[in-house]
């Protein structure tokens, strides 16, 4: 998974406000009502609020970004130092367990994603061209739902808003042991030998300069330097591909084929947080011209991760084969040290260091209106010094789950099993269910009610099944350190 915040920040800036957190004109949205769905436009009216028709009501945009923008910003937003993990998955799940299950976890977050964006479009166009990022979408579900789900509406922005943040400072984190360990072997180039303090000392070493810069709170200069790492990210991936084509393979019988269940559950985590895309779908589906192209089985969202999944599937595959046990918690640590790789590995820790600023970023936006909202407005000193505060907090918890987990092969799997398969699969299925469910039911259409209750119940319960074993592995792997 890459900087997604790089991508959202870019189109915010340019063409509306940040998608975390309270909204301007929040106040002033309307809270549509289930049971009004049927009056707010003519053409729901006509279609007897079926909700194809409510999908199809979809306004053009004038100043939206077109389905070609979105597919790139999509696709940047997606490939990003995350991939060059994926071959630790399949050495946790085996060659062809590990590729099996790469295809398994993209259609999965691809088919959740448009769960997301049928949600958010159906809610939204109902009662005009609203734009809802992921907690007001859950608000929005629940707020039209059974009766008796209406009353736990704020309680669901406030779990996706909880999952996003945590979701956010563990990449945070995986961004600081990714960096450090990547200055180690561009120190271990350049000295000669191996960096005079241990890995824990080289992450507190690192916290100093990235602290001050996340003091920054003006980032789009940041961003659209951060954007322009995407070309370090396509150099780092071409120069890994012609490394994985000239090296020597192992043989694949020699490699793990398909391993036990603990083994499946690291990888899956691993593979969701690489997949993890939901917070960017609903901003980019918000900016397109036509929201309609954001679906569909030629859509932005489909071609998308169709070859995201494809490049992830080759770079774990061959990733595993030409270093085979030997695989690293990254490709590039893998890589033999040269003038060229080391260039790009420092290149690639700089692209880190302004994408945690970006990433923090985003979490201050989401907390500090509810924070300030708190303290009396006759406090001016406290309210100067709220986000600075608010921001050495945030990062001090990043800075211990480093300290705690200072390896890539456990903190990502840790990161991706937790807040990441809530927000990618968990979550999803349950708000279908709340926004579709009545729908299907007010119509008559029982053969659809019991189809999508099924299909999400299963999901529900797979999610919750895939988090209590994969969280139960990372946590025995941190513990035994068996990496």
């Amino acid at each position: 998974m890459s900087t997604i915040e790089e991508q959202k920040i870019l189109i915010e800036l340019e063409t509306m406000p940040f998608i975390v957190g309270p909204t301007e004109n929040e106040q002033q949205r309307k809270q549509q009502v289930f049971d009004e769905l049927g009056t707010k436009k003519e053409a729901i009216e006509n279609a007897q609020c079926d909700t194809k028709s409510v999908l199809s009501t979809l306004i053009s945009r004038k100043n939206g970004i077109s389905a070609t923008s979105g597919l790139i910003n999509f696709i940047c937003g997606m490939i990003g130092p995350g991939c060059f993990s994926l071959a630790v998955s399949f050495k946790q799940a085996g060659l062809w367990g590990g590729l099996a299950l790469v295809f398994i976890v993209g259609f999965l977050s691809l088919y959740s994603m448009h769960k997301i964006v049928s949600c958010s479009q159906f809610l939204a166009k109902s009662n005009g061209d609203q734009s809802l990022d992921y907690g007001e979408m859950a608000e929005a579900a629940m707020l039209n739902s059974y009766r008796w789900a209406r009353k736990h509406a704020k309680l669901a922005k406030i779990v996706v808003n909880a999952c996003l943040l945590a979701f956010q400072l563990g990449v945070i984190t995986v961004f600081m042991v990714f960096a450090v360990e990547h200055v180690i072997e561009i120190w271990e180039f350049i000295a000669d030998a191996p960096p005079p303090f241990s890995k824990s000392v080289m992450i507190l070493l690192y916290f100093v300069p990235q602290m001050l810069l996340n003091f920054i709170g003006h980032m789009k200069l940041i961003t659209i330097l951060c954007l322009c790492g995407n070309v370090i990210i396509l150099a780092a991936i071409v120069l890994i591909t012609k490394e994985l084509m000239v090296h020597k393979w192992y043989p694949t019988w020699e490699l793990n084929t398909v391993t036990g269940i603990e083994g499946i559950s690291l990888a899956a985590g691993a593979l969701i947080y690489s997949f993890e895309g939901q917070a960017m779908v609903l901003p980019l589906e918000n900016s397109l011209k036509h929201p309609k192209d954001m679906t569909g089985l030629t859509g932005v969202l489909s071609t998308a991760m169709n070859l995201v999944t494809v490049l992830y599937a080759f770079l774990g595959f061959f990733g595993y084969v030409t270093f085979g046990p030997a695989v690293q918690g990254s490709l590039t640590l893998n890589l033999p040290n040269s003038i060229l790789t080391v260039s790009i590995k420092g290149l690639l820790v700089l692209k880190i260091f302004f994408g945690s600023a970006i990433q923090l970023f985003v979490i201050v936006q989401m907390l500090l209106p509810t924070l300030r909202s708190k303290i009396s407005d006759e406090r001016k000193i406290v309210h100067r010094f709220l986000p600075y505060a608010l921001r050495l907090g945030l990062m001090l918890i990043s800075l211990c789950l480093a300290l705690v987990v200072p390896n890539l092969m456990q903190i990502i799997p840790l990161v991706g099993i937790t807040s990441g398969l809530l927000i990618s699969l968990i979550l999803p299925s349950f708000l279908d269910c709340m926004v579709f469910l009545p729908v299907y039911k007010k119509q008559g259409d029982m053969f659809h009610y019991y189809q999508k209750m099924i299909i999400n119940v299963f999901l529900f319960v797979l999610g919750w099944l895939f988090l209590g074993s994969g969280l139960y592995s990372s946590i025995d792997d941190i513990i035994n350190n068996d990496v």
